[in-house]
């Protein structure tokens, strides 16, 4: 996969890593501000409660910071850190262009940050309607990350994908609705 597979729209790889960080500042926002009975609350993510999915979110966050410097995160930093080290690490010279390993196969840094940004924004808007505080993410990265989404199901194996079905969805909604709907979210009112 190259980085002209990645770019969506005329972007450039570098507003790409200031994108991710907008989206990674909203979601480590929304987590921190997370009180004790809001851990637990059901998600749109069938049988991941807020705790289920912010794991998961680290967890994704570990695995491309591993692919993308080729070592582990070795300590155990807050939601907010470990995404900030990511970003910092797409913020690398050559890190965008640079081919790593991922499950999908060898994908380029810059495909490797997309995907990390769909998986914030898909799952920052899940924390959201949980607990009823949706992050404010930008209209047009959320837009671009609609588009990327399409762009990459039909390459994605079955046998990876883990998103429901698309589910119907008004065209004028706003983009990360339409993102969530793309992902098998009912995100239709």
């Amino acid at each position: 996969m190259t980085d002209e597979d990645a770019m969506t729209s005329k972007e450039q790889p570098v507003g790409a890593v200031g994108e991710l960080a907008a989206v990674v500042d909203q979601v480590a926002g929304l987590v921190e501000s997370l009180d004790e009975r809001e851990w637990h609350a059901s998600t749109p993510c069938e049988d991941w409660d807020v705790r289920d999915v912010v794991d998961h979110l680290l967890d994704v966050q570990r695995r491309f910071h591993a692919n993308l410097v080729g070592q582990p995160v070795r300590s155990r930093p807050t939601f907010r850190e470990n995404a900030e080290m990511l970003v910092t690490a797409f913020s690398e010279d050559g890190a965008l262009e640079r081919v790593v390993p991922d499950r999908l196969g060898d994908i380029t840094g810059l495909t490797l940050l997309h995907i990390l940004t769909m998986e914030l924004l898909a799952h920052g808007w899940d924390l959201g309607q949980a607990v009823g505080r949706p992050p404010a993410f930008e209209e047009e990265t959320a837009a671009r990350t609609v588009d990327f989404a399409r762009m990459m199901s039909p390459k994605v194996p079955p046998s990876l994908r883990r998103f429901a079905a698309p589910q119907p969805v008004a065209p004028d909604a706003p983009a990360i609705v339409r993102l969530a709907a793309l992902l098998g979210r009912k995100a239709a009112p």
